[in-house]
């Protein structure tokens, strides 16, 4: 009811707003809908009329509603549409989803009300715009005693969440019509204390509706909801691990996603889950080994701050540092991923900071009922396209090989009879030997011409992979305790058919508990168990004929599975067959070797065991002022246990190899027979504990001062433990044990090829212990002046047992500072609002694996003359050795316009690292050669823009954009010492003052002379034939490795409840060495059996063919790298490695809820998905450079025989999701 003529005008105000609000616009925000201007109008008269009864109940709003079957929520929900009042529940008693039917055409809204809660024993009453709904039994008690209650005074509190259960800091609570108020802290919580029973109470938030209701003692979880017309992302909080932000006050350079940007997206490991979601975090895939895939060694924020130590990001889970494996965290079970980027940000981690910090926060429970959630991905990738693989047909094979046997071959009676022969050689042996006719010949290398593998490997080996995983979640709790567990399980496939793989089994388990009004309770335990145990299928030969995801088979494919009678091949590996039989007759091991008979030779038996204990109490003192103790306990336990059974080829051939037999013909056996067990431990035991006190204070509302101030105290313990055993025996367990003063040592007289043996040191026994200590006290504070000025710093101090113990290098405080302002609104209509910001600051990094200390290795061999075990030093003892550390500059603007339609950031940094770690050379009288110093700098500039793009928003039709672009440019300015040999820089991507980490040289390739031989260019513009008459000013800077324009673009559509959305990516302004013909040096191999690229097709013959510019060289009759090396590292290999691909596009489809309403479920979802759909590549050999093979990382880069590898595979994702 309006009791003055300042209300009426204030209620006109808002129906002219909701009717302007609800108009639809384009993205410019431009009205299509010229009529809404006249039903303002109308309003307006009609609403005018109404003064002369301003006393009178406004409740004959029209209200037209027919529902058969609906959740009084959504009447209410249609009511509030429809008439602009808003509701609220007062009563914990009434269940809003409790279903009702109603049937009403342009009725009044007080008839609607009494027709709609009448049978329900509900009563409402209306104030002002705010229908309260109550139990019939309460408004008789609250009407009688209005008066006696409005001078009751009680203390009031609640928490404050957003649409996805987030808490809500900053949020400002009034109590309507008096001089009382407060703010959330970061928790959401509040408290008001005093407030009049009969009093109304407004919460409000940049970016949210404005919410009205009731007063009383405990309001439990009042949710506000984002609005279109203002700023939503200053709605965000920014979880640092140590404190939430309202992103609107944090002057730091931030990225976040969270759960509702990953929907549709159905990768099994969160790495991919986010991949180019978030600007400035990049993930590095063009590793050679697959397993990077798995850890952190493949990401990267804001480029890479370190040479030596550590490389990753810092991850943080729940507000804790995180030493698992990434794929122990469930990505459906995450809220939001938070990303620190600048020192302002990152600086409160210490000397973990510098390669920034990754922070993860995992979904929490609700008050409310149970809900139960369960998902199921199925994904599907077909075996490696061979096309790409560009080899050579067995036909092609036979002819190359022929050409090269024909060029140069060694002398039939010189062979060795005991050493294998590749089978084409020893047909093309055989005729030069007259053992076989011209024509015998071409009729058996026909059979071998005609022969393909290939053909045979789906049917005896390799099949398409297949993967599930399943994911099921239950939360919910009361105003005093909520939870949120969840399990998942999953199952990796593998391309290799038999094979044993993983079973993953993860599980979380969230508990918090509101004990009292002062005290708060978490209770978390993540862990996860990985596990798989049987044959691992091909093992000896492996590398030649299966494949994986990065590797392909290069065996000739003229080697069979089967020949062509069906019986099993038989291969050979460096032993022939009179070998083999020459060893059978002296009773030692047979090596015979066939590939579909090895299956069962090796088994396998993994597990990798993590539990992570979170435990964090949080007390409040006084009001603002909290005090937070935190506990978080991680352990790993991996085991791989390999067992190379005795009719292993690797087995067998290793105890031979051994052996010496005497002139009395007595055997005797360095190496036992039977088995061998590898057995590999890792374990890591870590802990934190954190003591922190947190302030936050909101003065009338124009000052608002937080602040944290804690201490911590961290361990690492890292034990590995190698042990192999020989002579093993799967039944009994036993083994045996073997002469520990052979190991590393030449055995003569062996029945080797070349008649001696020595055992390796990988087949050793090992362990290593290694702990990291640290001790950190911090503090962070900020001011903001009336919500626009923001001041900001921090401090840390870290001590550790990594640092130096010299005390010029202790306490060395790492801090920032920062400022953000809101800048006043232009009179430029489409302005929102923007903001800048500026922060500086200094990060840290500490070494792997060196330190202040003396590090030795004790290993097993026995000095002759003391007859002790003998001891290695690793490294020396360092007392000057420094961290890292890196300053950071860093400013941004964060901007909206169009009424939110469009709306970003874009930062730009400066980052310098100094004290850079490196192995340095010494003067080897000092007992090392080479020994890790502070030795270089290095620094790292950038730009970084995220864009938001709200292009189509209508009832039934959305289309929404998101544009990320970051920029870095990496260069290192100082090393104290430099290589100035050639070969050190063309070999393989290095490091050099005056150009990016990572950079690729390349000799000046001249073509060939008449012999066909390579020639090099110098910078005087002679020609050399020969690399050792080449210097380091005499390369080619080709530029870096490392890929410095990273962008993504999204586009996500929604039709009614179908859901389109699609990714591409690029990356780009970086270089790559293409595939090239390796430099053909040798005498053809007796043994050789390999495949070769096609490429190898197209070499010099005769002179003239030097001509050809794309010819390879001329075979020579000796080995030679210095003239090998002029071909192998030219620049005509060198290419643009850009590239663009449509990373995933997804489809999904939710069920509408007039058709699952009689299921009792809440929600049924299916989607598809498809990775890695289409590419484009600027280079001309089509290579992709996520899978290349010899150009990989700047550490694994190698100028000979570079391998294309297997592209980046096409993956299907199926998937459903149910809830109840």
């Amino acid at each position: 009811m309006y009791k003055n003529y300042a209300e009426v005008c204030r209620a006109l105000h808002g129906q002219a707003e909701i009717m302007k609000n609800s108009d639809r616009t384009d993205f410019w925000g431009r009205s299509h809908w010229r009529g809404n201007i006249m039903r303002i109008s109308l309003t307006t008269i009609m609403m005018s009329c109404c003064l002369l009864h301003v006393g009178a109940k406004t409740y004959g709003q029209s209200v037209s509603i027919h529902e058969k079957s609906v959740s009084l929520r959504k009447v209410f929900s249609t009511i509030n549409k429809q008439t602009g009042y808003s509701y609220v529940w007062a009563a914990k008693t009434i269940d809003p989803d409790t279903k009702v039917q109603l049937n009403v055409e342009k009725g009044t809204l007080n008839g609607t009300l009494e027709k709609l809660l009448n049978d329900l024993n509900l009563s409402f009453e209306i104030k002002g715009k705010i229908i309260v709904v109550r139990e019939k039994a309460e408004q008789g008690g609250i009407v009688s005693n209005y008066n006696r209650l409005s001078d009751q005074k009680m203390l009031i509190k609640g928490f404050v969440v957003d649409d996805n259960n987030r808490p809500l800091q900053g949020a400002t609570i009034r109590v309507k019509g008096v001089a009382q108020g407060t703010t959330t802290d970061q928790n959401g919580y509040f408290e008001i204390s005093s407030v009049s029973a009969n009093s109304l109470l407004e919460i409000t938030m940049v970016g949210f509706s404005p919410l009205s209701l009731p007063v009383k003692s405990d309001l439990g979880t009042i949710r506000l909801h984002a609005i279109d017309a203002q700023l939503q992302e200053v709605n965000v909080t920014v979880n640092t691990g140590y404190q939430k932000i309202s992103k609107e006050r944090a002057a730091g350079s931030f990225a976040q996603v969270t759960a509702k940007d990953m929907e549709g997206r159905l990768q099994p490991n969160l790495l991919d889950r986010i991949d180019g979601l978030l600007p400035g975090l990049n993930l590095v895939r063009n590793t050679s080994s697959p397993q990077n895939e798995k850890n952190n060694l493949g990401i990267e924020v804001r480029g890479r701050s370190t040479i030596n130590a550590q490389a990753a990001p810092l991850i943080v889970v729940d507000g804790m540092p995180y030493e698992g494996d990434l794929t122990a965290i469930n990505p459906n079970d995450i809220a939001s991923i938070t990303v620190l980027k600048d020192a302002s940000a990152a600086s409160i981690y210490g000397v973990r900071s510098s390669n920034g910090v990754i922070v993860i926060t995992t979904k929490i429970g609700t008050a409310g009922k149970t809900k139960v959630d369960y998902s199921n991905t199925l994904s599907f990738r077909g075996l490696p396209s061979r096309k790409y693989l560009n080899q050579m047909s067995s036909s092609e094979l036979v002819d190359f090989q022929k050409q090269m046997f024909n060029y140069r071959s060694g002398d039939y009676a010189a062979i060795d009879p005991r050493k294998s022969m590749n089978d084409v050689y020893r047909i093309l042996y055989n005729h030069k030997g007259g053992v076989i006719s011209e024509a015998e010949m071409e009729k058996q290398l026909d059979v071998y011409r005609n022969r393909d593998r290939f053909s045979q490997m789906e049917e005896f080996l390799n099949t398409t992979r297949f993967d599930q995983q399943h994911n099921l979640a239950i939360s919910g709790g009361s105003d005093r305790y909520t939870y949120h567990y969840s399990l998942n399980y999953t199952q990796p496939g593998d391309y290799n058919k038999g094979r044993a793989t993983n079973k993953e089994l993860g599980f979380s388990l969230k508990n918090n508990f509101r004990v009292t009004d002062w005290f708060n309770f978490r209770a978390n335990i993540l862990g996860k168990n990985q596990n798989r145990e049987g044959d691992i299928g091909f093992n000896f030969y492996d590398n030649y004929i299966g494949f994986n995801e990065k590797y392909v088979g290069t065996k000739a494919s003229y080697f069979l599975l089967r020949n062509e009678d069906g019986s099993p091949a038989q291969w050979y590996g460096s032993k022939s067959q009179f070998e083999i039989d020459r060893l059978n007759g002296l009773g030692l091991e047979d090596e015979t070797y066939i590939p579909l008979n090895h299956v069962s030779a090796v088994h396998e038996k993994f597990y990798n065991k993590y539990i992570n204990f979170n435990f964090a109490a949080n007390f409040k003192i006084i009001k603002g002022l909290d005090f937070d103790l935190s506990y978080q306990n991680e352990r790993t336990e991996g085991y791989k246990g390999t067992i190379n059974r005795k009719n292993a080829q690797s087995v067998a051939g290793m105890v031979n190899d051994a052996t010496q037999i005497g002139r009395d013909g007595v055997i005797k056996r360095n190496i036992p027979q039977g088995g061998q067990f590898f057995e590999q431990r890792n374990d890591v035991n870590s802990y934190t504990l954190r003591g922190q006190f947190s302030y936050q204070n909101n003065i009338q509302d124009k000052h608002e001062i937080v602040a944290i101030a804690g201490a911590e105290r961290r361990q690492i313990h890292n034990r590995y433990t190698n042990i192999y055993k020989y002579g093993y025996d799967e039944s009994s367990l036993a083994f045996k044990g073997i002469n520990e003063e052979l190991f590393g040592i030449m055995i003569p007289n062996t029945q080797a090829l070349f008649n001696s043996y020595t055992i390796s040191r990988n087949k050793d026994e090992g362990f290593r212990d290694v702990i990291d200590r640290f001790v950190s006290f911090y503090a962070n504070g900020s001011y903001t002046y009336n919500k626009k000025l923001t001041l900001s710093g921090s401090i840390r101090m870290d001590q550790s047992n990594l640092f130096g113990t010299d005390i010029k290098n202790q306490y060395k405080p790492l801090w920032s500072i920062g400022a953000l302002y809101q800048l006043p609104k232009l009179n430029w209509e489409p302005l929102d609002r923007w903001a800048i910001r500026m922060t500086y600051g200094v990060n840290g990094n500490v070494p792997k694996d060196n330190g202040p200390y003396l590090i030795s290795r004790v290993g097993k061999t026995v000095n002759p003359y003391s007859g002790e075990l003998q001891a290695t030093i690793d490294s020396p003892p360092n007392p000057l050795l420094r961290w890292e550390r890196t300053s950071v500059w860093n400013a941004g603007l964060d901007f909206s316009l169009f009424k939110n339609r469009l709306s970003g950031s874009i930062d730009f940094y400066n980052k310098k690292t100094t004290d850079l770690l490196g192995n340095t050379p010494l003067d080897p009288t000092l007992g090392w050669d080479v020994v890790l110093l502070n030795y270089g700098d290095m620094q790292n500039r950038g730009i970084e823009l995220g864009l938001n793009g709200k292009m189509i928003q209508h009832e039934q039709f959305s289309w929404n954009s998101t544009l990320n672009f970051s920029y870095n440019k990496n260069e290192i300015t100082n090393l104290f010492v430099e290589q100035n040999t050639p070969y050190y820089y063309y070999y393989m991507p290095q490091n050099r003052v005056g150009v990016p980490m990572g950079s690729l040289y390349s000799i000046d390739y001249a073509g060939l002379n008449d012999k066909g031989r390579p020639l090099a260019r110098k910078a005087d513009g002679s020609l050399v034939e020969s690399t050792q008459q080449l210097t380091v000013d005499d390369l080619i800077y080709e530029g870096t490795t490392i890929p410095p324009y990273n962008v993504s673009f999204r586009n996500g559509f929604k039709y009614k409840d179908l859901t389109l959305s699609f990714m591409f990516i690029f990356n780009g302004g970086h270089v790559m060495r293409g595939v090239h013909p390796e430099f053909l040096s040798k005498y053809a191999e007796l043994n050789y059996n390999s495949n070769f690229d096609k490429l190898w097709l197209n070499y010099w013959k005769k002179p003239g063919d030097e001509n050809n510019p794309d010819i390879a060289p001329a075979f020579i009759s000796a080995a030679s790298g210095n003239i090998s090396d002029i071909y192998n590292a030219a620049h005509k290999f060198v290419q643009k490695a850009d590239y663009i691909k449509l990373r995933d596009i997804s489809l999904s489809y939710n069920f509408p809820s007039k058709w699952i309403a009689p299921t009792k479920l809440s929600y049924i979802r299916l989607t598809g998905q498809v990775l890695n759909a289409w590419r484009w590549v600027a280079n001309k050999e089509n290579l992709d450079p996520e899978a290349w093979v010899g150009y990989t990382t700047a550490t694994s880069t190698n100028i000979s025989g570079p391998s294309r590898g297997v592209t980046a595979p096409v993956i299907y994702n199926l998937g459903v999701s149910v809830g109840f």
